[in-house]
C-alpha cells in the first residue's frame, strides 16, 4: 500500500485516481470541489489544496491541461514534497517542462517521472491505458504497481525525465496525421462513389491500416456518434506542443506545419469543444460538393 497524492482530476485524472483508492490511500485535490467530492465518494481522501495532496505523500501524480499548469502547480507545492518522495507527471506536456520540473524538486531529493498516457477516457475508466514513462529505471520499478492499476501498457521508454514526454508528442502527431489522412481518403472516396464501410473494410486488410481507420472511423465517424471524448481544443493544443517540441531541437516538421494548420481551421469552423473526430467533417466539405 502507497501514501497516494493525486492532483487534477478531469476526465482523465479522476478515473485512474479511482483505480488507485484499490489498495492505496489517495488525497486528492482539483480546483472544481465537486471533482474532489466525487472521487471521496469512491474512497479517496480529500485534500483542501494541492499542497495538502503532496504533503507526506510517497507518490504524487499530476494530471493537469497543460504545461504551465504543471508548473504552476510544482512550484506552488515544492516544498511540501516529502525527502525521498517520487513526482509522476500523467499530463501531456514537453520533455523541457519535464525537466525544469525535475530541476525544482531535485533540493527535496525528489524523483520525477515524466509518464504520459494514452488511451482517452474510455480506456481510463477500463484501466486499459498505455503509459509512456521516461525517468530513472529503479524509480519506474518501484512505481509499476501503481502504474498496472489503470493502465494495461506500461513502457520504460528512457532514463530522462522528459522522454516519456517526448514519446506522448510524437506518438499524438502520428494519430491526428493518420486520422486526416484518413478523412480525406474516406471522403475522397465518396466522392468516387464508394462506400465507406466497404472501402475501410479493404483497408483495413491491407498496407493503409491505423488506428483512424481500424478504430476511429467506424467507431465514431461512420456512427456519426462524434463522441470519442477528446476535443478539438486538446487536439490543437497537443499538435501545438509537438511544434514547440521540434522547435527547441531546431527541427524543420514540415508536414508537422501541414497538420497543425488543417487542426487550426478545423477547429475554427467545428468550435473548440467539438469532438476531435468531427475534423472529418471539415475534411469532408472541403472534398465533397454535393
Amino acid at each position: 500500500m502507497a501514501d497516494v497524492g493525486f492532483i487534477g482530476l478531469g476526465e482523465m485524472g479522476t478515473p485512474m485516481a479511482e483505480h488507485l483508492t484499490d489498495g492505496n490511500d489517495v488525497r486528492a485535490f482539483d480546483i472544481d470541489p465537486t471533482a474532489v467530492d466525487r472521487l471521496e465518494d469512491a474512497g479517496a481522501m480529500p485534500a483542501s489544496s494541492a499542497a495538502a495532496a503532496v504533503d507526506g505523500a510517497d507518490v504524487v501524480f499530476l494530471s493537469l491541461p497543460t504545461p504551465g499548469t504543471v508548473e504552476q502547480v510544482v512550484d506552488e507545492t515544492a516544498d511540501s514534497f516529502r525527502p525521498g518522495a517520487i513526482l509522476v507527471d500523467l499530463s501531456t506536456s514537453t520533455p523541457s517542462t519535464t525537466e525544469r520540473v525535475a530541476a525544482r524538486v531535485a533540493d527535496r531529493d525528489v524523483d520525477v517521472l515524466g509518464a504520459p498516457v494514452s488511451g482517452g477516457p474510455s480506456g481510463a475508466k477500463a484501466g486499459t491505458l498505455s503509459v509512456m514513462v521516461g525517468g530513472d529505471g529503479s524509480v519506474y520499478e518501484a512505481c509499476r504497481p501503481l502504474f498496472d492499476a489503470f493502465a494495461a501498457d506500461v513502457l520504460h521508454v528512457g532514463e530522462e525525465p522528459g522522454h516519456g514526454h517526448a514519446v506522448k508528442l510524437l506518438n499524438n502527431y502520428l494519430s491526428f496525421t493518420g486520422f486526416l489522412a484518413a478523412s480525406e481518403a474516406v471522403a475522397l472516396g465518396r466522392v468516387a462513389g464508394l462506400d465507406a464501410e466497404s472501402l475501410l473494410e479493404a483497408v483495413n486488410a491491407s498496407s493503409g491500416r491505423n488506428s483512424a481507420t481500424a478504430d476511429k472511423f467506424p467507431e465514431y465517424v461512420l456512427s456519426e456518434s462524434y463522441d470519442m471524448g477528446f476535443s478539438l481544443e486538446l487536439m490543437e493544443k497537443d499538435v501545438r506542443l509537438f511544434q514547440e517540441f521540434a522547435d527547441a531541437h531546431d527541427a524543420p516538421v514540415l508536414l508537422g506545419s501541414v497538420i497543425r494548420n488543417l487542426v487550426g481551421y478545423a477547429r475554427s469552423q467545428q468550435g473548440g469543444e467539438a469532438d476531435m473526430t468531427r475534423v472529418y467533417e471539415f475534411i469532408d466539405d472541403q472534398l465533397v460538393r454535393d
